[in-house]
């Protein structure tokens, strides 16, 4: 079988997909089916049936390594994961550059990423270095934008996804970033929407921002009107698609580790669909 059977002669675009971000070192159709079916018969089948395809990094990834000694570090680095979440930073500095270096890494092996940025101070809190101040968790979205435009994979960037908490000082200037089309351009971003907030909401009430920096003791708090920044939200999402929202009760309440009190969602993928552990 060839790929212009399996694609169809006249789906050049799905051909040329094929052959610039799957198949491996000028391989055959049948041999890239052999590789990413794991040389099993029957799921070589119902990929040729188009009844079944893995993800897209399996798709490229798999089997890559199958005649090589990864013992010489020769191996091809790559990832059979789409998608990931990384440990929220901390509030230092050390920790915000670590995430970046991650970041990078999970690129540069073909995988996507999710980041929150709660945990960071907001702008304006007192910091004992030469700054006297921070610029605040907002302004570190576009070193992380600008990690992912740079690592290349195959002709395509990584995907990254930003959430901030919706109880987070900077909840405005988060959601109000993406009406500068120069600013967080190679990221997506989505506000964490508690159930208290969302009460304030429906009830038109004040609702408090807070966040307090372990290292100095200081406390941050503001009081907004929680109509109309879900409002001014919306908005943003009208005008600019962006940000999301996600439902952090109910993604921390209606899972399978729901149970489990000792486990509790740090953030979410850019496909929206894996979360990770704090």
């Amino acid at each position: 079988m060839t790929v212009q059977e399996w694609l169809g002669k006249d789906n050049k675009l799905g051909q040329d997909i094929w052959e610039r971000k799957y198949q491996f070192n000028g391989e055959t159709f049948d041999q890239w089916l052999d590789r990413v079916s794991g040389w099993n018969e029957e799921v070589k089948q119902l990929i040729k049936d188009k009844k079944f395809l893995f993800g897209g990094r399996i798709l490229a990834n798999r089997g890559v390594n199958k005649d090589i000694d990864v013992s010489n570090d020769k191996y091809v680095k790559t990832t059979l994961s789409n998608c990931y979440v990384i440990t929220p930073p901390e509030d230092n500095i050390e920790s915000i550059f670590d995430c970046a270096k991650k970041l990078a890494r999970t690129y540069s092996y073909g995988g996507g990423c999710g980041i929150d940025i709660s945990k960071l101070a907001p702008r304006g809190s007192v910091v004992r270095n030469s700054a006297k101040t921070t610029t605040g968790s907002v302004s570190f979205m576009d070193l992380y934008s600008l990690i992912t435009g740079l690592i290349c994979q195959q002709g395509r960037r990584g995907a990254l996804m930003i959430s901030l908490s919706c109880e987070h000082p900077d909840l405005e200037e988060f959601i109000g970033i993406k009406s500068d089309l120069d600013k967080v351009t190679k990221a997506n971003i989505s506000v964490r929407i508690t159930d208290k907030f969302m009460a304030a909401v429906k009830n038109k009430q004040p609702f408090t921002l807070n966040f307090t920096r372990a290292e100095t003791g200081e406390t941050i708090t503001k009081t907004i009107d929680a109509y109309e920044m879900f409002h001014k939200l919306c908005e943003m999402n009208w005008d600019y698609a962006e940000p999301g929202m996600l439902f952090w009760d109910r993604i921390e309440n209606w899972n399978l580790l729901s149970c489990d009190n000792n486990f509790h969602y740090a953030g979410t993928n850019p496909c929206a669909w894996v979360l990770g552990r704090k």
